[in-house]
């Protein structure tokens, strides 16, 4: 993963882009190579892709209203979703991610889903 993760330098926006890929009842979630906490640095492939993940959007829209967040959610017409988020919006994006991998079964690093 670590063509995917990268330091903040002191001063630098935090960005995170996520696009959703839907694949059947599960999605593929692809990171762009920017910001990425430490603790998804594991959940992601060193192609910056995770699979299977179980989302919830409606639970995304909750937890960014509470915490007076703004991010933007571009659906596509097959299904999938963009999602980007800057600053503390980023941060809650991340967290939120955070809980969806860990409610979702998923295989070990290194091996592929049946």
């Amino acid at each position: 993963m670590s063509s995917q993760a990268r330091k903040i330098e002191q001063g630098e926006a935090i960005h995170l882009n996520l696009f959703c890929q839907v694949e059947g009842d599960a999605w593929r979630v692809h990171t762009r190579p920017t910001w990425l906490p430490r603790y998804l640095h594991q959940c992601f492939d060193r192609h910056g892709e995770a699979y299977p993940v179980y989302l919830d959007f409606e639970d995304l829209d909750r937890r960014m209203e509470a915490a007076g967040a703004q991010y933007e959610k571009r659906p596509a017409r097959t299904g999938s979703v963009e999602l980007t988020a800057r600053g503390q919006a980023a941060l809650v994006l991340a967290a939120w991610l955070s809980t969806a991998f860990a409610s979702g079964i998923r295989p070990a690093r290194g091996e592929t889903p049946e």
